[in-house]
């Protein structure tokens, strides 16, 4: 069979007629749909892109709430370190931990999207399990990204996990903030770097349990009662 072609034309000199017919549907396709051959765009428009830099949490890790969590004693020397409340007075550390009154403290940023919200989640829930006993302890929220975490931010996070008056948030400059953490421990260069740690005083001690991971709000609340009694 041979074939001859001219600009636009299929011309059969011999052969089937099948064949002729199957050229001719396939050059009349491709002329009703320009678009006959090109890949149908996915659903999603950024599928393939780096989306990163948009997102600093892109490439973290989802947070393992299951993971078993890691009980220890750690020494702090509180300080009069300069803060600012979610109403942004000026205060330092030393005054919002004085006296003997039990506190739970914990590290958190704003803008966090995998550990804060689990760590916040649940001390929302710890405020729930204390019962009564709510009203005899402080709940302390220190934000380690403070440069945009101000006063109004922090307000508004309390805010959305129902943070009753026992529990306050605090802000305050770089490197107030991470002399505070340094004080606990628990400064680890950057805040793309934080780990999920919470502390437990009994009051008015040098002494605080360090529970590093995710612990239930039951967990939380028998570790403060523990160390009251202690």
């Amino acid at each position: 069979m041979k074939i001859a072609r001219t600009v636009n034309k299929v011309v059969c000199l011999s052969g089937s007629m099948l064949l002729i017919t199957s050229l001719c549907l396939s050059h009349t396709a491709l002329a009703q749909d320009p678009h006959a051959g090109h890949k149908t765009p996915t659903a999603d428009p950024h599928a393939g892109h780096d989306m990163s830099a948009k997102d600093p949490h892109a490439n973290h890790a989802v947070p393992d709430t299951n993971a078993a969590v890691r009980r220890s004693m750690v020494e702090v020397t509180v300080a009069a370190t300069p803060m600012l409340t979610q109403d942004g007075s000026v205060t330092t550390l030393a005054k919002e931990l004085e006296g003997k009154k039990p506190t739970i403290l914990a590290f958190i940023y704003t803008s966090c999207t995998t550990v804060c919200p689990v760590t916040s989640q649940i001390l929302a829930r710890t405020q729930d399990v204390l019962g009564a006993d709510l009203s005899n302890v402080r709940i302390v929220s220190v934000s380690i990204d403070p440069e945009y975490d101000t006063p109004e931010r922090i307000l508004a996070y309390s805010k959305k996990f129902g943070a009753k008056a026992q529990w306050q948030h605090y802000t305050g400059t770089l490197p107030n903030t991470v002399a505070i953490q340094k004080a606990f421990g628990a400064y680890r260069g950057d805040k793309m770097n934080h780990v999920p740690v919470m502390f437990i005083n009994g009051g008015g001690k040098k002494s605080w349990v360090q529970l590093e991971g995710f612990p239930s709000a039951e967990r939380v609340v028998q570790e403060y009662r523990d160390q009251i009694k202690g």
